[in-house]
């Protein structure tokens, strides 16, 4: 029996596109007040480009970490002027923001995942989003994910595919209601997202051609195993200077008691 999500990899350019639209269709469909996660990154980009032919008016959610490059909280405040976008800018919840929470809790490690979600991932991004989605009733929420970014979000993609119904907001989080939780170019490659950006000529985030990165999640990130390689092409001084920061601060182990916080 084939898995259909996996036949969803197979599909030429041309199919995806169409594919990817019919999913952001059939969601749209199925929710009264929809919303759209934008970090400022490309897949999100090309989620977002393709929910404006749909919903010109959807909330687009940046969170603004704190902890963000300079040049992507330009590029998303432009680009919502530019493009009239129903923006939302969030930011953590106070006393929250990324200095406070590394000198509290100290950096992610590389392999963060194993021991659970870090502090900042939580306080500066989890958290501020949930109370947002409880606040507004939201029931619907488009991100631009990729099953290539990584094995767990193959397995995952390959399992639950595209949309699901879900009360989970980041990784151990609930939410009080389901929501639809739709990756319409989940089953997309990185070359498949640059090319729909060339051929619709959609402003791209300068960082990417600025530092020759590949992601432009938080600045200071050491939650990934290549964070030193990439934190070296912004600029090699950051690279010790964080390593100082570590050195004084130390790792967060990634163990808390997320029960409290979670009803703050």
């Amino acid at each position: 029996m084939k898995n259909k999500n996996a036949e969803l990899l197979k599909l030429n350019y041309e199919e995806k596109v169409r594919k990817s639209l019919e999913i952001i269709g059939d969601a749209l469909s199925q929710s009264k007040k929809p919303c759209v996660s934008f970090s400022g990154g490309k897949n999100s980009l090309v989620v977002l480009h393709m929910l404006l032919q749909f919903k010109p008016d959807i909330p687009v959610i940046f969170c603004n970490t704190t902890n963000e490059f300079p040049e992507t909280v330009k590029y998303v405040r432009k680009l919502a002027k530019d493009w009239n976008l129903n923006l939302i800018e969030l930011k953590p919840r106070y006393p929250w923001n990324w200095k406070k929470v590394i000198q509290c809790f100290g950096f992610p490690k590389p392999d963060r995942w194993n021991n659970g979600e870090p502090h900042c991932c939580y306080l500066l991004k989890t958290q501020p989003i949930r109370y947002l989605f409880i606040q507004e009733k939201f029931d619907a929420n488009f991100t631009g994910l990729s099953a290539f970014e990584s094995r767990a979000r193959m397995l995952n993609f390959l399992m639950k595919g595209c949309m699901i119904k879900t009360k989970f907001i980041g990784s151990s989080y609930r939410l009080p209601f389901e929501i639809l939780s739709v990756k319409p170019i989940y089953f997309w490659r990185d070359s498949e997202v640059w090319r729909y950006i060339r051929e619709n000529n959609l402003p791209v985030n300068p960082v990417y051609e600025k530092y020759g990165i590949e992601r432009c999640g938080c600045m200071l990130c050491t939650g990934h195993k290549f964070w030193e390689i990439q934190l070296a092409k912004v600029n090699p001084k950051l690279v010790e200077h964080v390593k100082k920061m570590i050195q004084k601060y130390g790792w967060d182990d990634g163990r808390f008691s997320r029960l409290n916080l979670a009803k703050q």
